[in-house]
């Protein structure tokens, strides 16, 4: 099945399936193509309602069989800058180009995004996230599911139950949360909180900001340019604190300066000078 809409503008486009695949294209076209193909397409309803383009697939009760007879694959080509949102069962999710908003919940897929836009929220039960680009606010949740981020712009939350997370870099006021999984940002210059209960924390590089770590038994690493001033307030009960900072003094008004709090219970806390 293929449908074809004219979208001189960026649209919006809604998916609702139960298993399968959805790949989202956005690119410098007026129009929008959406193809499904899958054992019970006829049953799929694709239409435009006012400004949305929807596609919903069947909802069946009862025991479904194991195999990939009802998984379908939906495959939108659409505007740059258009809006997404999705409600699937297990299936996956890529999306390639820039979007805007996007709206991902999803119980058991992956969701790979390349670029997308302003109040971006993305859930899903036990899938993998992995997005090169958010240039507006950004909340991800993952039950066990790791998180891979690029380029984070803007307010950023990202919560697992167990999964890794991992943000390259974070240019905005950043929340990062995992039951037991390791969280690492790679560099920052804004206010950061990472939270774990077993898991490793890591900021490789902060040249301005805070960082307030806190884990039970992970350790806790903080990297610091030479010749920023630090203050820090850092503990752990069983573990070592090291650190070979050395003292830049008190920062001047509008001088850049870093504030490390950071506690362990059983865990070692580092502190580097890079």
């Amino acid at each position: 099945m293929r449908r074809t809409f004219d979208t001189p503008a960026p649209t919006s486009v809604y998916v609702e399936i139960g298993t399968g695949r959805v790949a989202v294209h956005a690119t410098p076209t007026e129009t929008t193509e959406v193809e499904v193909e899958g054992r019970h397409t006829d049953d799929v309803t694709v239409e435009q309602q006012g400004d949305q383009i929807v596609v919903i697939g069947p909802r069946r009760a009862g025991f479904l069989p194991f195999g990939n007879d009802n998984d379908l694959v939906v495959t939108v080509t659409l505007p740059l800058d258009s809006e997404l949102s999705t409600k699937l069962g297990s299936a996956d999710v890529r999306a390639s180009g820039r979007l805007g908003a996007v709206r991902v919940k999803c119980g058991s897929g992956d969701v790979s995004l390349d670029e997308v836009g302003q109040d971006t929220v993305v859930q899903t039960g036990s899938g993998d996230v992995r997005l090169d680009t958010a240039r507006g606010d950004l909340r991800v949740k993952t039950g066990s599911g790791s998180t891979q981020l690029g380029l984070v712009t803007a307010s950023t939350v990202v919560v697992s139950g167990s999964g890794r997370i991992v943000i390259d870099s974070a240019a905005g006021e950043t929340v990062a949360k995992s039951g037991s999984g390791d969280v690492r940002i790679g560099s920052t210059d804004h206010h950061v909180s990472m939270t774990s209960g077993s898991g490793d924390l890591e900021v490789v590089s902060i040249s301005r900001g805070s960082v307030k770590a806190k884990t039970a038994s992970g350790d806790v690493a903080v990297g610091v340019p030479a010749g920023v001033p630090v203050w820090t307030d850092v503990s752990t009960v069983t573990g070592d604190v090291s650190s070979n900072l050395e003292g830049a003094g008190r920062p001047e008004d509008g001088q850049d300066h870093v504030e490390i709090r950071a506690t362990s219970v059983s865990g070692d806390v580092v502190l580097t000078q890079l």
